[in-house]
């Protein structure tokens, strides 16, 4: 049975198409039905954002770590650190590695062999809003550098998955303390490792490198807010059922300043004007003021 076009009249629901059948066939009248009452169909006003939880600390045997749940989809990263000899070319910088990876389980899309096409563009975007971030991990200019070795997995992919990942990343960043290094007489850095892989060693001890490094540094504190337009609404933080139903999606990146760090358009059927991205771009600003608050939160005591 062919699925009537978006705008047709919505089809009438009988004993014998329950509610969940009738979503699978008609998903646009389905979800018109909620909007016309100023709700969507998880209970949500058109304009807020899911509920998000943020653990840190979770992996003990990673220098840092995070989970983070944005109302279904949830994300784990974890950070491990390796010392390197820096580049020539930056002998006072560190380096950040970026990988992303999903679940079998994480998305009706996910396909054995083949990552679905959007991790891509999920690497892309968060190595644009950490960059930087490994530029203090210098432990002695031309000679050694922390290395960062940040891993993503998404474990279920229900909207939003940049933010989430973003979040993640931020939080298991900022959730890492760095080892105490020290060096021998032959020039040799290692990591002066403490319990459970936290900061050991203390100043003043022979072989001790003074000044190194204790946390990543992320200064302007990147997060990001997706808006999803569905006819003449703005649709905040979409499910990924709300993502295949949208026109287009908007992705805004912001830092602690409200300052705009990144903005991305996912393709789609429409275009978003200039009223839309400026709505986009003060939701965005209003979700960092209450993610920030609940990152500082959870690192409370780590």
């Amino acid at each position: 049975m062919a699925a009537p076009a978006a705008g047709a009249a919505a089809a009438p629901v009988t004993d014998d198409v329950d509610a969940e059948a009738f979503k699978r066939l008609y998903p646009d009248q389905y979800y018109q039905r909620f909007l016309a009452e100023g709700v969507r169909p998880d209970g949500r006003p058109i304009g807020r954002a899911r509920a998000v939880t943020i653990g840190a600390g979770t992996i003990t045997t990673a220098d840092g770590s995070a989970l983070v749940k944005v109302g279904r989809t949830t994300v784990l990263a974890g950070v491990r650190l390796e010392i390197m000899r820096p580049d020539e070319t930056a002998p006072a910088a560190g380096a950040l590695v970026l990988s992303v990876e999903m679940a079998p389980f994480s998305s009706a899309d996910y396909r054995p062999g083949r990552a679905p096409d959007h991790v891509s563009a999920v690497v892309e975007k968060l190595s644009s809003a950490l960059l930087g971030s490994g530029a203090a991990l210098c432990i002695a200019e031309g000679k050694a550098a922390w290395r960062a070795l940040l891993d993503v997995y998404v474990l279920d992919a229900d909207g939003c998955v940049l933010d989430a990942a973003l979040l993640a990343a931020v939080a298991a960043l900022r959730d890492t303390r760095i080892p105490a290094v020290r060096n021998t007489r032959e020039g040799h850095y290692y990591a002066a490792r403490g319990a459970g892989g936290r900061k050991g060693g203390k100043a003043g001890e022979a072989g001790l490198v003074e000044g190194s490094p204790t946390a990543v540094g992320l200064g302007r504190l990147p997060l990001a807010l997706t808006c999803c337009l569905y006819g003449k609404h703005v649709l905040v933080d979409p499910t990924a059922d709300e993502e295949r139903l949208a026109g287009c999606g908007v992705t805004v990146v912001v830092d602690g300043a409200g300052q705009l760090q990144g903005l991305y358009k996912a393709g789609g059927r429409v275009l978003a004007d200039t009223a839309t991205l400026v709505r986009c771009t003060e939701a965005a600003r209003l979700r960092h003021r209450e993610l920030s608050a609940l990152l500082d939160a959870s690192l409370v005591g780590q």
